[in-house]
């Protein structure tokens, strides 16, 4: 028997998942395989750069602060390591309704990445080594391994990729440009041709990053100061959290990870403005921008657009808000938020000095765009194996999205589902009304996207459904069904579930001040206050259940409605269209959705109603047409 974390390169023992690359949805994707007990092999270009933040050194926002729980939910790293080197945090959209408040901590960006190395380094399943991909190893349609640039290959029963920007990536300063996925790192040139020749389709893509400044440098007297929260919400369920994943316990082997008190010792961002000149200097240099010269091909983000973007898109807005955010308590290095550019160093540099408090910064890094290939997400079945190559799975930017969270939370699907392939297990495949993940999956998977995905509130049909409180009570049958936390763990969130339905329960039949307390808290529930003569019984419950219980029973109408919807979409959710199935037989279908549904392949009716091009007219041609095979089988 060999050991589960060792280097070895023979075809007749191979791992049983290798990960390529080590960004937010590698590591995610690591953990989750080797939690389930399979070994677990992840390479990585640079071991020193394995989670680094790359962009902004914060995790959550709107919609994204919701997925972050979620991971942490199905037993995922990014919360905990999040919560325990955050230097701010803060929840968004405060004013606004539970359902949209949104968690967010600004990192210290090396406490996290150390952390989540040492994290690996400790993990019994995982072998972490360092090694360029420079092709998958296809055997029929299926992969069995990859080639490095070392020359060495590595045999796996499955292959997840997690590339991030390093497929073909290549940085614009400028008309200055360096091939490289990011700043000072290198450039996968070869993997991309390997993985077309496997069959399988590559686009063009764009994102970028703002120059960094000295903190000793900014007038933080012209700026606006924005303090963390005094009582700051985490990312991590630490009621239900077992001991051992806590930030202060030490590592049987003696080794005590990286990381202090979440909430303690919080630091300020500031807040500031784009100048008068500001505009003028960028809309003289347009020209110069290889944006708006025609030499970056890729799409960017639509939802985070270049400084010279805004001054095109909103000519008439004269000033843009920027956030000044620390990128570590170590590090007088200082992130720019909102002034992503792609433009020449010397333009960048004149735009720092029109900005107020910006006037005399010291830049320490440029900014720049980095172009990089993706592959069309249509290409992947909702467990995220390709259809093109059987057990080769995408994870993170490849497919087309944005953020860490986004990243992370496809990488963790990813390596669950490898695990899955390998025993024969139904795949985790979430919902769209069981969380911000099953939106993020299906929308990939069933639409496409042209440009960079980012996830927000709005794309969620159902998202009174996923207050962030609430993650480990939506996702608990999928963590029970695949064994994803520990059999504590479990334990303690079924126990939760149960005092949270015993206490809605008995809020709709107990009488307080005022009347029946459901009826209390629901004319209560513009201004979220306990109501008074609340039995001590109740308010002696943890916090997590006592909020859960609030939420449910003040928007409880709402909420029943949402539940009735998905009631009515159940019958397709559950009715499987065959993956094999030649939709040029069934008579009755129009041509575009003839096309479109051999092209994505639907797993159920409910995915097939949601690719653009299929009508329900075509929907119920197709769920007829199913029932008569069924009958005919």
């Amino acid at each position: 028997m060999f050991s589960k974390k060792s280097m070895r390169f023979d075809p007749n023992k191979p791992y049983d998942v290798i990960i390529c690359g080590a960004g937010h949805a590698g590591v995610e994707a690591a953990f989750a395989a080797a939690r389930l007990g399979a070994s677990t092999l992840l390479l990585t270009g640079n071991n020193d750069t394995i989670a680094q933040m790359s962009c902004n050194p914060a995790i959550g926002g709107q919609a994204k602060g919701h997925i972050v729980r979620e991971i942490d939910a199905l037993g995922g790293e990014m919360g905990i390591c999040a919560d325990v080197s955050g230097i701010q945090f803060r929840v968004l959209n405060a004013s606004k309704g539970p359902a949209v408040h949104a968690p967010r901590v600004q990192c210290d960006k090396k406490a996290y990445q150390f952390r989540m190395k040492h994290s690996l380094e400790l993990s019994d399943n995982i072998s972490l080594f360092q090694a360029i991909v420079t092709e998958i190893i296809v055997e029929g349609q299926t992969v069995i391994g990859v080639q490095t640039h070392l020359g060495i290959s590595f045999y796996g029963e499955t292959v997840i990729l997690t590339a991030g920007t390093f497929l073909r990536g290549l940085m614009h300063v400028g008309s200055n440009k360096v091939e490289g996925g990011r700043m000072g790192d290198f450039s996968a040139q070869t993997l991309s041709a390997s993985l077309q020749q496997a069959g399988i389709e590559l686009g063009r893509l764009k994102t970028g990053t703002p120059p960094r400044i000295l903190g000793n440098s900014i007038h933080f007297s012209k700026c606006l100061r924005q303090e963390g929260d005094l009582s700051p919400t985490f990312f991590a369920f630490y009621d239900t959290r077992d001991e051992k994943d806590l930030f202060h316990v030490e590592h049987p082997s003696g080794q005590q990870k990286l990381g202090w008190q979440p909430g303690s010792n919080q630091t300020a961002c500031w807040l500031t403005d784009t100048g008068p000149q500001t505009g003028l200097i960028i809309r003289e240099n347009l020209h110069r921008s290889p944006l708006h010269s025609g030499e970056i091909t890729g799409t960017g983000p639509r939802y985070c657009p270049s400084i010279e973007d805004k001054f095109v898109r909103f000519a008439s807005k004269e000033t843009h808000r920027l956030f000044l955010e620390p990128e570590g308590r170590n590090t007088d290095e200082w992130y720019i938020n909102g002034l992503s550019s792609s433009l020449p160093l010397d333009v960048q540099v004149a735009i720092l000095r029109s900005i107020p408090s910006l006037e005399q910064a010291v830049m320490t890094r440029p900014a720049y765009a980095v172009e990089y290939d993706f592959a069309p997400p249509t290409q992947l079945f909702p467990s995220l194996e390709t259809k093109a190559v059987a057990k080769l799975f995408f994870a993170g930017q490849i497919n087309g999205t944005s953020g860490y969270e986004e990243a992370a939370a496809q990488g963790l699907v990813a390596g669950v589902n490898a695990v899955a392939k390998l025993r024969g297990q139904d795949p985790l495949v979430l919902g769209r009304h069981e969380g911000y993940i099953g939106v993020l999956i299906d929308d990939l998977v069933t639409k496409g996207t042209q440009e960079p995905y980012r996830m927000f509130t709005s794309r969620a049909e159902y998202r009174l459904l996923f207050n962030h409180g609430s993650a480990e009570l939506r996702l608990r049958k999928h963590v029970e069904r695949l064994g994803l936390v520990s059999s504590t763990r479990l334990e303690r969130i079924n126990e939760k579930a149960r005092l949270v339905d015993h206490w809605c329960e008995w809020l709709e039949k107990v009488n307080i001040l005022g009347g029946l307390a459901g009826d209390v808290l629901r004319k209560q529930s513009a201004n979220f206050q306990e109501p008074e003569g609340l039995p001590k019984e109740f308010l002696a419950q943890p916090p997590a259940v006592r909020e859960e219980v609030f939420y449910r029973v003040r928007f409880r109408g709402y909420l029943e409605r949402d539940m009735r919807a998905i009631s009515r979409q159940k019958e397709y959710e559950s009715f499987p269209v065959p993956l094999d199935l030649d939709y040029q037989t069934i008579h009755g279908l129009r041509l575009e959705a003839q096309q479109k549904l051999q092209a994505i392949r639907p797993a159920t009716l409910a995915q097939a109603s949601r690719i653009s091009g299929v009508s329900p007219a075509d929907v119920s041609v197709l769920q007829i047409a199913l029932k008569a095979r069924r009958a005919a089988n």
